[in-house]
């Protein structure tokens, strides 16, 4: 699924003198991880993955369900990664497997290359500050279903019941799509 995005025009018309951060956002199954995997072989550039931010069962609290994003950890991705990145300092972070819920490898951040954040929750408010350019990968819904059935079958139903609304309340309370800087439409 090849996505044309100008990086490098976005790149240009950024001050490369600070660290470029580019966040991909998006309903999930959209492509949003294919895209990075994509800009990243192009551009040599460093991904950060959200699903690696997930919270420990735990540590989230017992609202959490009820919380936009409860079940992120969203300010161990600032002090691990975006606060040291765009400070220039050596920085890394311990990837987080929530499906074993345990913590996996340490993961090394290349100061010398632009940073993508790849993930729902990538534009989130509490770092979207970070970021200096914002791209939003749609999808239809019936496309979704598909991808989401051949990616997982087992774990469609979820999807559908409890992380799309999830995600679409995100999305909306917070204006994510009409937010991006660029709009993918699949």
């Amino acid at each position: 699924m090849p996505m044309e995005v100008d990086l490098e025009q976005i790149l240009r018309d950024k001050n490369l003198k600070d660290k470029v951060v580019v966040a991909i956002d998006g309903k999930c199954g959209s492509g949003k991880t294919t895209l990075a995997e994509e800009l990243k072989n192009k551009f040599d550039l460093s991904v950060v993955h959200m699903d690696d931010f997930y919270l420990p069962f735990q540590k989230r609290s017992k609202n959490w369900m009820n919380e936009i994003g409860g079940h992120m950890d969203f300010d161990r991705l600032i002090e691990s990664v975006l606060v040291p990145y765009k400070n220039h300092k050596e920085t890394d972070y311990i990837s987080y497997d929530c499906h074993n819920d345990k913590y996996l490898q340490k993961i090394d951040i290349d100061l010398d290359k632009p940073l993508v954040i790849e993930g729902a929750y990538s534009c989130y408010p509490k770092i979207v500050s970070f970021v200096d350019y914002k791209i939003y990968i749609d999808i239809d819904d019936d496309r979704q279903y598909e991808r989401l059935k051949n990616r997982n079958a087992k774990a469609v139903d979820k999807f559908l019941s409890m992380w799309i609304p999830f995600e679409n309340k995100y999305f909306d309370t917070f204006k994510i799509k009409e937010n991006a800087d660029l709009l993918i439409n699949l």
